[in-house]
């Protein structure tokens, strides 16, 4: 019996120790340049940053998501093969994704492409091809729990 899709979060504290030095050094700035409302503006710079960076970048990423979401699993998965590919093109971006993207996710993007198109697959009955996605997945990121546990389920 196959499992329902699900959707893992796992946090990376250094990255939110990074991002909360970033709003404390825009606070300093607005400070020292005077501002009647520091906390005020440095707060809606760094909002303003975090939704538009996460917005704009990881454009495949989060229509994979919401295909996922709607159950269209062949859409998600050009989506999710498209966000690979940007983020493989592009890994500096997903090097830092905590201050180029303002994630604080422990996991990459590549890693979570991946990892959604082997449970599409899964999903789909696809299980050698799903299997494929998770050796390739523990390939490039050795240690990925999610993928070791769905291999032995496989």
């Amino acid at each position: 019996m196959k499992q329902d899709i699900s959707i893992t979060k796992s946090i990376n504290y250094l990255a939110i120790f990074f991002q909360s030095i970033f709003l404390l050094l825009l606070y300093l700035l607005f400070i020292q340049s005077g501002s009647d409302e520091p906390l005020v503006w440095s707060a809606m710079i760094y909002l303003s940053l975090a939704y538009s960076l996460r917005y704009f970048v990881p454009v495949d990423h989060r229509k994979g998501l919401r295909e996922l979401n709607a159950g269209h699993y062949e859409a998600a998965l050009n989506s999710f093969s498209n966000s690979y590919e940007f983020f493989n093109r592009y890994k500096w971006i997903d090097k830092y994704r905590s201050l180029t993207v303002f994630s604080a996710s422990s996991l990459t993007y590549r890693e979570i492409a991946l990892l959604c198109k082997a449970q599409i697959l899964e999903h789909e009955n696809q299980d050698e091809e799903a299997k494929a996605c998770y050796e390739k997945c523990l390939k490039e990121f050795p240690g990925n729990k999610i993928a070791l546990e769905a291999l032995k389920m496989l």
